[in-house]
């Protein structure tokens, strides 16, 4: 073999292991930019997973909160609830001169009305406004051990209840549970 057909020879060998090397190497490209197109599918399909996920836990929370926002507002009415009885029971014990019960319902009504300012916190103001009012005056009042003060308070503490009723829009119902405390009250003590 002369020289020339080597160098051909060895050309064409070249050329060979080339073309070879080059498709290895697109081969092996092409498989790397398949796998890493099979991760970028898989990135995707983890996202909407995590993006479903979050709007579950989103939903999760609002959920929760409108759960929690009900039961302040029920906890709320039950305070005002258990006002109106403790207002009662206190204008009746004070028309009979039991003022310790006077003072254990003042005390109550007090304890009422924190829980009350922390379940409704639009109305907690006024709510410690009528606390340092009216409170006070109770207990000053069943400390005299005066029925005509006790009276006069009690009746300043009520026309305060019915004002702070409709200056917050209280539904109707509190009104007719407040009249109904009055006439109960009135009837009872004769």
């Amino acid at each position: 073999m002369d020289k020339e057909n080597k160098i051909i020879l060895i050309l064409l060998a070249v050329l060979v292991i080339g073309v070879f090397i080059e498709v290895s190497l697109t081969q092996k490209v092409s498989w790397e930019i398949k796998a890493v197109s099979s991760d970028i599918k898989d990135l995707g399909t983890s996202i909407k997973g995590i993006d479903t996920s979050v709007k579950n836990v989103d939903s999760s929370i609002k959920t929760v909160k409108t759960s929690l926002e009900e039961s302040t507002r029920e906890s709320f009415r039950r305070d005002m609830q258990e006002n109106g009885r403790r207002m009662l029971l206190m204008d009746y014990t004070g028309k009979f001169s039991r003022w310790d019960a006077v003072t254990k319902e003042v005390d109550g009504l007090d304890k009422n009305l924190q829980d009350a300012m922390n379940h409704n916190s639009e109305l907690a103001q006024s709510i410690q406004t009528f606390r340092s009012t009216y409170i006070p005056k109770l207990k000053d009042a069943a400390g005299k051990k005066d029925m005509k003060n006790f009276e006069v308070v009690w009746n300043e503490t009520y026309n305060s209840c019915i004002g702070c009723h409709k200056g917050a829009s209280a539904p109707s119902s509190a009104f007719e549970v407040l009249s109904e405390i009055s006439n109960e009250v009135d009837q009872l003590s004769g």
